[in-house]
């Protein structure tokens, strides 16, 4: 017997989704999408979750995350229950529930605590940085008590803390939602052939945006006719490889830059490209946000604001420095530029297992076990 929460569907409006028991089971949301296989009712099935507190069933089943929010779905809905708001809340309240410190929940549903808490770590990282800048004065008070009091080993190894700190929590979450996911799961006849296939499907998928470009069939009026390079799909392709390239061109930049040789050149130019797409993305985004041109755009909360914002200012200013170093200046304002690069670049990393971007590591995950069940991927 089905578990009941009977405030699953007070608790899902705290993440955006509208009122969704004005939904009376029509199925036009399922019908007109493009997503959803032949004998598949989602994402009504998932409304019906909601209205009657079925959180087990919602939370153990990948569909959700199959969603790319085009929003087809909330324009043919007769009763305005928002199912395309409703599936985007429902990926929020699963990154909420499988995080285990409660932090993410705080983030995503309480404004002023994540303007606080935001606020907060970035005045630390701030002061940190600018004590630790060899500008200051090496007998300035503050800056003596702070590395006098906190040796350089202390800092390493806290910082060593929190990055492995982060990196177990989104661990225990994708631990979390795998026994969601698989269980009670039959198992393929070849299970290492169908766990092949289903990985190839989930790259293919990474790297195409295959299913996001399907969703698209049926275009919005402001999109119908443009060209590939301002869809939302290749926006939101642009935006990932992006950060995907900018993190692998800090890593390589790290290991292997030797000031007596060239070495840094290949990932200087991987950060550049890299920083190139990114900024595209999240800034054709952004305008598309402010401007609501289509359906999907036009219901954006803080979070959504907070990880685009955050994305734009560390392209923005990573680009500063680039020419600031490349052109030997050494102005005052390029030292702020730089403090302010690395605390939003050191906040998005902090936080990644805690925001919108942990999404990074579910949907890949829940795409693994809907190829892995027999889903059909895109044409």
């Amino acid at each position: 017997m089905a578990r009941i929460d009977p405030t699953l569907a007070a608790r899902l409006k705290k993440y955006g989704a509208k009122d969704f028991s004005a939904c009376y089971n029509c199925g036009n949301c399922t019908a007109v999408c493009s997503l959803t296989a032949k004998d598949a009712n989602y994402p009504r099935i998932f409304l019906r979750y909601g209205s009657v507190g079925m959180k087990d069933e919602m939370l153990s089943a990948a569909e959700p995350w199959l969603c790319y929010a085009c929003g087809e779905c909330s324009t043919a809905c007769p009763r305005d229950a928002g199912p395309g708001d409703y599936m985007a809340a429902a990926r929020k309240f699963a990154i909420a529930h499988h995080e285990p410190t409660g932090l993410t929940r705080l983030l995503f549903t309480n404004n002023p605590f994540a303007i606080v808490f935001t606020s907060l770590l970035a005045v630390f990282l701030g002061v940190f940085m600018t004590m630790a800048s060899d500008r200051i004065d090496p007998d300035n008070a503050i800056k003596r008590w702070i590395f006098e009091t906190f040796k350089f080993e202390v800092i390493h190894d806290l910082g060593m803390v929190i990055f492995s700190f982060m990196g177990l929590t989104a661990l225990i979450g994708v631990i979390l939602m795998s026994r969601r996911l698989f269980k009670g799961m039959t198992m393929p006849k070849n299970p290492l052939a169908a766990a092949w296939d289903a990985v190839r499907n989930v790259l293919v998928e990474a790297a195409a945006m295959r299913r996001y470009r399907k969703c698209l069939e049926d275009e919005e009026p402001y999109f119908k006719g443009r060209k590939a390079i301002v869809q939302p799909w290749f926006l939101h392709w642009n935006i990932m490889w992006g950060f995907i390239g900018l993190l692998m061109a800090t890593i390589l930049d790290f290991m292997l830059k030797d000031p007596a040789t060239p070495t840094f050149w290949p990932t200087r130019i991987l950060g550049t490209v890299a920083g190139v797409m990114m900024m595209y993305g999240a800034t054709m985004t952004i305008i598309y946000r402010i401007k609501g041109v289509a359906r999907q755009y036009r219901n954006t909360q803080l979070a959504d604001w907070a990880l685009l914002g955050a994305l734009f200012l560390a392209g923005l200013t990573g680009f500063w420095m680039e020419v600031a170093v490349m052109a030997h200046l050494t102005q005052k304002v390029n030292e702020v530029v730089f403090i302010v690069h690395t605390i939003i670049s050191m906040e998005l990393v902090i936080l990644f297992a805690f925001s919108k971007f942990a999404h990074a590591f579910y949907r890949p995950l829940a795409l693994f076990a809907y190829f892995l069940k027999g889903g059909k991927k895109a044409a």
